[in-house]
């Protein structure tokens, strides 16, 4: 069953886009519906900043009674007169109202008595008109008391006709009989207007919020302390004047639903159009890697990918681009390996086919020094295949060492004694000095690389020159240096040298024997063992080759 892809510019898409609306969604949710269950609350939290006056006023009550339910009836029983049957329960359910009231009329006589609190009033809200000064002068006549709520009242309450009047009753009307307020010192009620009905919502709770008087509610109530000497002694309550489901809550509701309802428009639009972007502008890259990889399994080492970015994708192109340049170096270093190998393998294969055919033809005969001249190319075949085989191994990082504790300066002394015929058979000095070292070698390597640089001076050292060993050591590590005199190399020559099949002289080296394999291999070896082999212009006018090991660390 083929399965269905999904373009990854595609999944980004709607990744990117479906994120966004998700947490739209939530957030815009979670706004509405926590302003509709704090709203209403919120409006009583603004409604009891009026409050302060009634606050301060009872703390003072609760400071003279230490107990609310005393101060409650302490108040009631300064009535005179014998009450009725339900009037204590009349005037404890009145009582927290009264006391509103008592606040309100206090603080809207301080508000137009005191002159600064006139100005500053009249500056923020802007008020023009005068304060009746014979509106003041009633209310200053009957300016209630917190500690005397009930001044003006007798029992039975049904008796007290006339003992109430509004603040803005201009005719001097009155919801009862009226009243002389100068009959035995007695206060009149004054009532203040309520614009914002807050009487009839309050309502008082002791310190461990259990209800005394006032309104209960089973809906949301916000409280403010009721603080005397630092300590909480009760809370006031104010019952929410919106509701949920009332028709201006609902208006309001709906218009912000209305609003949520277009920001969430906008950002679907806004978060589709930058999905859309986002998802092109990481889609064309990736194409052009793409691409890239393409043409590299196709073996186009040649091609690269133009991604002109500072961030993983153009560290991705970098990387593709550098691995085209190394993949094509090793191309062609396979072809010239291969092309090389070739070559070096046809020309002891052609002296040794032309030497058969002509004792085939009878142009030769087969006498010992033939079949010596024979052997000699044979041999030389096989030096050649193994040491293509070291190296490869040695390039594939498999060539096997068997490390052990040797003084490789011994080595070196023997293999100069070794050359020595070779060496006068060239008409060259050698010279040997230096000290030796507890290294971890492999001693047959260490001999091949030796064998390979003496070998290498006697090839490219003029009859009548010099060579000259000498070694260098401190507490990490050993060297030894091969100098020898001209011929010289150029710089040029120097820096080539190591690699495969690579001859200064191709002439000479041919005549000598030499393949080009036996710097290449000393090179990879020395690696292999820790070293390393390096070279450099010889004091002496030739070659200089160094080779380095670090000491065992005690």
């Amino acid at each position: 069953m083929k399965i269905r892809r999904i373009p990854i510019a595609l999944r980004l898409f709607l990744t990117v886009l479906l994120t966004t609306l998700v947490i739209t969604t939530v957030s815009l949710g979670v706004l509405h519906w926590n302003m509709q269950r704090n709203f209403t609350r919120y409006v009583s939290d603004v409604e009891m900043q009026k409050l302060d006056h009634l606050i301060a006023n009872l703390a003072e009550v609760y400071e003279v009674y230490h107990d609310w339910g005393n101060s409650i009836q302490a108040q009631i029983l300064q009535i005179e007169g014998k009450a009725g049957p339900d009037d204590y329960d009349r005037l404890s359910r009145w009582w927290l109202r009264r006391q509103y009231d008592i606040a309100l009329q206090q603080r809207y006589f301080q508000e137009n008595t005191n002159p600064l609190l006139t100005v500053r009033n009249i500056e923020s809200q802007g008020e023009k008109h005068a304060v009746d000064q014979d509106e003041l002068k009633l209310l200053e006549l009957n300016l209630p008391s917190q500690f005397q709520p009930f001044d003006g009242l007798k029992f039975p309450l049904s008796e007290n006709q006339n003992a109430f009047r509004r603040s803005n009753d201009k005719d001097a009307k009155k919801e009862h009989a009226p009243v002389n307020s100068a009959q035995s010192g007695k206060k009149q009620f004054i009532q203040m207007p309520d614009r914002l009905g807050l009487s009839s919502r309050l309502s008082l709770y002791d310190a461990k919020h259990h209800f005394v008087v006032g309104e209960p509610s089973d809906d949301q109530v916000s409280y403010r302390a009721i603080m005397v000497n630092n300590q909480v002694v009760g809370y006031l309550g104010l019952k929410p004047v919106l509701d949920q489901d009332d028709a201006l809550s609902i208006n309001f509701f709906s218009n912000q639903k209305r609003y949520l309802l277009l920001v969430y428009g906008l950002t679907f639009a806004a978060s589709l159009l930058a999905s859309l972007l986002l998802a092109t502008y990481f889609k064309k890259p990736i194409q052009r890697l793409l691409n890239g990889t393409r043409e590299l399994t196709k073996g186009n080492y040649q091609h690269q990918v133009k991604v002109n970015r500072n961030d993983e994708l153009g560290d991705l192109s970098n990387e593709l681009n550098q691995l085209a340049v190394i993949l094509d170096q090793h191309e062609t270093s396979r072809r010239q390996w291969v092309a090389d190998t070739s070559h070096e393998l046809k020309t002891p294969l052609a002296v040794l086919q032309a030497q058969i055919e002509a004792m085939q033809d009878g142009i030769r005969k087969p006498t010992p020094e033939h079949f010596a001249s024979m052997l000699g190319q044979v041999n030389s075949l096989k030096k050649l295949t193994k040491d293509l085989a070291d190296l490869a191994q040695a390039e594939a990082q498999q060539l096997q060492c068997y490390m052990t504790e040797m003084n490789p300066w011994d080595v070196v002394l023997q293999e100069v004694e070794n050359f020595k015929p070779k060496f006068d058979q060239a008409g060259l000095t050698v010279n040997a000095e230096g000290e030796g070292a507890v290294l971890q070698l492999d001693i047959d390597r260490f001999k091949q690389i030796m064998v390979n640089l003496l070998g290498n001076s006697i090839r490219y050292t003029e009859t009548g020159g010099k060579v000259h060993l000498h070694t260098v050591q401190d507490a990490a590590q050993w060297s030894v240096y091969v100098d020898d005199s001209p011929l010289g190399l150029s710089d040029e020559q120097l820096a080539r040298l190591g690699e495969r099949f690579y001859r200064a002289d191709d002439s000479r080296t041919r005549a000598t024997g030499g393949t080009g394999l036996g710097l290449a291999l000393s090179v990879k070896m020395a690696k292999a063992m820790g070293g390393e082999l390096s070279f450099e212009h010889s004091p002496l006018g030739g070659l200089r080759c160094k080779l380095t090991f670090p000491k065992q660390m005690k």
